[in-house]
This record gives C-alpha cells, sequence and structure tokens, in this order.
C-alpha cells in the first residue's frame, strides 16, 4: 500500500512537470491507461488520477492568465506615459470660467395706467479665458451675451426663437512685476471696490487703465489703493471725456470674528460738462441737469464712501453684515452760478442694508438674505452708471431691494430679487416712457450655475 501512494504521489509531480499543453495531456492519458492494464491502477483510481491532473491544468492555465493579463496592463500604461502630449505652459496656466442666468422678471408699474407691465424670461450666458502667459504678464477675455447696452447682458426671450448676439465683455493684459502691484489696460472687470450698486451696476466693464496697489502692515490689517483712468467717449476733435478716479481703502480683522472695510473714493469727470449723453446711441437716462440742447449743465467731480462690518456667528446664521454707501457730487452749483434745474441741491446719494446667512453662497443648503435702502438725488452720480434694475438705472430715486439666495447645488443658485423704487421728485424730466410720477416695483427670480 505504501509502495502503491509513492508511486501515485511520484506520477503526479511528474505528469505536473510536463506542462498543460495538448500533446503532454495526451501522453498522460496513454500511460494511466497502460497502467491500468498492467493493473497497477484500477480504473477508479485512474478516473481519480485524471481529475485531479485536470484541476491542476486549470488552476495553472488561470495562473498564466493572470500573469499575462498584468503583464498586458503594464505595458499598455508604459505605452501611455511614452506616447502622452505635454501641453504648452500657457494651456496649463489657463482658466476657463463662465455662468449661466435664467431669469423670470416681472415689472409692475403704478399710477400710471398707459405704461404695460411686464413679463419676460431672461437668458445670461458669460465665458471667459484668463492665462498667465509668464510670471509677470496675464491676459484675459471674455464673451457675454445681451446688446450693446454696457449696463446689461440679458437677452429676453423672444421674436420665435431668435438667435441672441455674443458680444465682448472684456479684454485686458495685465502687467505684475512683484506681488504687491498690479497694472490692467483694456476692458476688463471694475478694480474699484463697492459695497453695492448705487453707483456702479455690476455688468458694466470700464475701459482704460488701473493700477492696484496692496500692503499688509501688520497683522490682520490690509491696506490697498487703486488710482485708475477711465475713458468715457471718443470725440473728433476734441479731448476725450473721461474719468479719474482714485480709491484707497483699509480692512481691519478683529480676533478673525469680526471685519471692518472702509474705502474713500475721489471721482473727477474731465470733459464731459457741456456733453449730451443720450444722443448718438448714449446711454444716458436724461435725469441729470441739461441745459435746453440737452448738454450736461455740470461736471458731477464727486467723493463716495464705501464701509462694511461683518461678524462671524458660532450657529445657524454664520455671518452678518451692514454696510453702506455715500456719494456727494460738485454739482449743487456750476461755474456760472447756475444751479441745478429744480433749483435746490441735488447732489446727494446714500445706501444703507444688512446681510446674514452665509458669507457666500456656493454650495447646497447655502443661504443669504439682504435688504438695502437707497436715496440718489438727481446730480448726485451720472444717470449712466448706476443699478440698471432699479427704476432703470435713473438718478432722482429712492426705495428699497429685498434679496434672498439659496444653494442648490455645488455652484448651483437659486436668488428672489425685489425692488421697490420710486422718484424722489414726482413730475421730474428724464424719467420717459411713462415713468413719471409712479411706483416701480420689480420681481426677479433667478436660477444660476456657475463654473
Amino acid at each position: 500500500m505504501k509502495r502503491k501512494i509513492w508511486f501515485f504521489a511520484t506520477l503526479f509531480l511528474f505528469v505536473s512537470a510536463l506542462g498543460v499543453s495538448q500533446a503532454s495531456a495526451g501522453q498522460v492519458d496513454v500511460l494511466i491507461n497502460k497502467l491500468v492494464q498492467k493493473g497497477v491502477l484500477t480504473e477508479s483510481e485512474a478516473r481519480d488520477l485524471l481529475r485531479s491532473l485536470q484541476k491542476e491544468d486549470a488552476r495553472q492555465e488561470k495562473a498564466l492568465q493572470e500573469v499575462a493579463r498584468e503583464t498586458a496592463q503594464e505595458t499598455v500604461k508604459k505605452e501611455v506615459k511614452s506616447a502622452s502630449v505635454d501641453l504648452p505652459a500657457w494651456v496649463k496656466n489657463s482658466k476657463v470660467k463662465g455662468d449661466i442666468r435664467v431669469r423670470y422678471q416681472k415689472e409692475d408699474r403704478d399710477k400710471n395706467p398707459s405704461v404695460d407691465n411686464k413679463d419676460r424670461t431672461r437668458l445670461r450666458v458669460r465665458l471667459g479665458l484668463e492665462t498667465r502667459v509668464n510670471e509677470q504678464w496675464k491676459a484675459g477675455i471674455g464673451l457675454a451675451s445681451g446688446g450693446s447696452d454696457p449696463r446689461s447682458t440679458n437677452q429676453t426671450l423672444e421674436n420665435t426663437f431668435d438667435t441672441p448676439d455674443i458680444r465682448m465683455d472684456y479684454a485686458y493684459a495685465q502687467y505684475q512685476p512683484c506681488s504687491f502691484a498690479k497694472l490692467t489696460g483694456g476692458k476688463f472687470k471694475n478694480p474699484l471696490w463697492k459695497t453695492k450698486d448705487l453707483l456702479w451696476d455690476g455688468d458694466i466693464r470700464p475701459e482704460g487703465a488701473a493700477l492696484q496697489l496692496h500692503y499688509d502692515p501688520a497683522k490682520n490689517v490690509h491696506l490697498w489703493a487703486t488710482p485708475a483712468y477711465f475713458i468715457l467717449e471718443n470725440i473728433a476733435g476734441t479731448a476725450d471725456p473721461n474719468m479719474v478716479a482714485i480709491q484707497v481703502g483699509a480692512q481691519f480683522k478683529f480676533a478673525e470674528a469680526l471685519t471692518f472695510k472702509v474705502a474713500p473714493t475721489f471721482y473727477e469727470f474731465n470733459q464731459v460738462k457741456g456733453q449730451d449723453f443720450t444722443a448718438g446711441g448714449g446711454y444716458g437716462k436724461g435725469t441729470n441737469s441739461e441745459d435746453a440742447n440737452g448738454n450736461w449743465l455740470f461736471d458731477h467731480d464727486a467723493w463716495a464712501l464705501d464701509a462694511e462690518l461683518g461678524v462671524k456667528i458660532p450657529g445657524p446664521v454664520p455671518y452678518f453684515a451692514l454696510f453702506g454707501q455715500f456719494v456727494k457730487s460738485s454739482a449743487e452749483k456750476n461755474d456760472d452760478g447756475i444751479s441745478s434745474r429744480y433749483g435746490k441741491d441735488d447732489d446727494t446719494g446714500y445706501l444703507v442694508g444688512f446681510k446674514l446667512g452665509h458669507k457666500n453662497v456656493k454650495k447646497l443648503g447655502q443661504w443669504q438674505i439682504n435688504y438695502n435702502y437707497r436715496r440718489l438725488e438727481n446730480d448726485a452720480w451720472p444717470d449712466w452708471l448706476p443699478d440698471s434694475d432699479f427704476y432703470g438705472g435713473r438718478t432722482n430715486v429712492k426705495g428699497s431691494e429685498y434679496e434672498v439666495v439659496f444653494g442648490l447645488a455645488k455652484n448651483v443658485t437659486l436668488g428672489i430679487d425685489y425692488y421697490d423704487a420710486k422718484p424722489i421728485r414726482t413730475q421730474a424730466v428724464g424719467l420717459g416712457g411713462g415713468l413719471a410720477d409712479q411706483d416701480e416695483k420689480v420681481f426677479q427670480a433667478d436660477l444660476v450655475l456657475k463654473w
């Protein structure tokens, strides 16, 4: 018996060493049949031995397949790595960003039945590319929907599926010789810090040049200065109307929970007196004081102040802030001693408001509530710069804005905005389109996707 066991063991090892090819398998079958004929093995023992050998063949074949698979995968990885394309540096240093906004808007105008209320569905699309050309130079270009109006990139859905315009939103070159200074030229996003849109509509992209300087003299103290030169018009044969703005600002942090930010700004308007900003495709609203020919009576030089006090709060309301804006122009009386068209001082504007919730709404569940009240007198500021959603962007207005924003998902928000505005002086000139002596209420619902 022991002799037979040793025989089977020796035979098993011998057969395993032969491999799993078809030829060796046939030789094994012949050998086992001979052993059965000689009486060394019974038929039952032969069958058991064949089954064992078949199982061993299958195990070896599976092991060989696994080795072949791993070898193939490693080979493919090496080939892909060797064949990969080395992208240019400017592509690696570029960022593409944009957003899409779908808006429902309803305008309700009281006290004037001659003007129809409006319901509109509007679309805004913006796409931009910014690339760092080298360590010191950067360039940016952006496209946006809408027409030529500098205060609107909205496209109303109308005219039986017409194809809306896509226009240049911004295009600039930026030079940054050091970490605390950068110079931007072209058409670019407004470099001046603002708490709200009393003076500047958020869609306006100024044209000209701006220098931005930053300095941190101490921990939790940040200072900046932004002198800028903006071109307003191009008029052949005379100096072009332009604006010079100089803003200085400071931000202070106290114990990481309290932040105070303040920035005064001086504005000087050059070659604007005597110009008609409503003619020739201009976007003035005609509410600023003009002479009998529709030309500006004043230069509108002004100084403004923006301030915000923010507090981080543990709990369900993580942030609360108070903010405000103030502006006073030089339009009280021009060089000829002529006062504004109403014979009173119309040279001041202000906005006060608060916000609570999350400081920024970027993901699911975040939220923010805003409220502000504003008053912008007739000649406090040019009427082609303020927020176009508040009484069409005119001056000689006052009223409130209510806003709620909620995060539906990462980079997806739903916002509700409600404006309740009216003229400071009723029956004022320049209100146009039946707007005189009426309140205007605007409701907006915005779905915004950003990337």
